[in-house]
């Protein structure tokens, strides 16, 4: 087989940025919901503290007192600002204060809790190996009969996987690694497997008709195990991508595995 597969690392990288910009989309809105949030604690803060202590003599609150205070103390002397940090000083000042910042900060910890951690548990996490991710490896023998192109064109030769019997992303076809011998071609693939789904299957396509497309169960835990670190059976498709039947001559088959790797 020819060297090169191009098109295919345009077809994966294309998917990879796709989930990315996902990614980025959804911090976005959990960081604009965060702003909002901070500007609601902001403006109770403000009043909690104002409410610290009533400001004697004319009845406004402790925080319009604090603000002048502070403007005070730019001229010389600072008096208003002297007197401000005397009453600070004080226990029963400092207590109510102090509870004051304990309430707000108990509400944004919780609130962060509640914006971050539910849907975090909530998530379907990457399966992982000894801490690592995932990555489905293939190999699909389809009969002689089968054309192969000698240049790859990211359309004559596709693997994609289904989860829970929806398509979720296209594998990359190792073209370089293609055999072909007088009975069969092995095609060698891998793919990320990123969530933890209770049924997954594979639809290898070699041309673009419809009736070359077919279907094969794989049999992996949701949550794979060291033991599918090795090459399972070869295992047969049984129907197309119409879910007609296939002819027995003209069935592809597969063996498969997970390995660990660094991402």
């Amino acid at each position: 087989m020819t060297t090169g597969s191009t098109i295919d690392l345009a077809l994966v990288t294309n998917e990879f940025s796709l989930s990315a910009n996902v990614r980025f989309l959804r911090a976005s809105f959990i960081a604009l919901c965060t702003a909002l949030v901070g500007c609601i604690l902001a403006f109770f803060c403000r009043r909690l503290f104002g409410a610290a202590r009533p400001c004697p003599g004319n009845g406004r609150a402790a925080g319009d007192d604090h603000h002048f205070s502070v403007r005070a103390a730019w001229h010389p002397g600072g008096f208003g600002y002297r007197n401000r940090l005397g009453h600070l000083s004080s226990a029963g000042g400092v207590f109510r204060l102090s509870h004051c910042a304990g309430l707000v900060a108990s509400v944004v910890c919780s609130l962060a809790g509640l914006l971050f951690g539910v849907p975090y548990l909530l998530s379907d996490k990457t399966p992982r190996i000894d801490g690592k991710q995932l990555e489905l490896q293939f190999e699909f023998r389809a009969p002689s009969t089968v054309k192969i192109p000698d240049q790859p064109d990211g359309y004559s030769i596709r693997a994609s996987l289904y989860l829970d019997n929806r398509q979720s992303e296209f594998a990359f076809i190792d073209w370089d690694a293609i055999t072909e011998n007088a009975e069969q071609v092995t095609i060698p693939g891998r793919i990320a497997l990123l969530t933890h789904s209770k049924s997954r299957s594979l639809l290898a396509s070699i041309g673009n008709a419809e009736e070359a497309s077919q279907f094969i169960e794989l049999k992996l835990p949701p949550s794979p195990r060291k033991e599918d670190e090795t090459w399972s059976d070869w295992i047969s498709a049984t129907q197309r991508a119409d879910l007609t039947p296939v002819p027995k001559l003209e069935r592809f088959a597969i063996r498969y595995r997970v390995q660990p790797v660094d991402r």
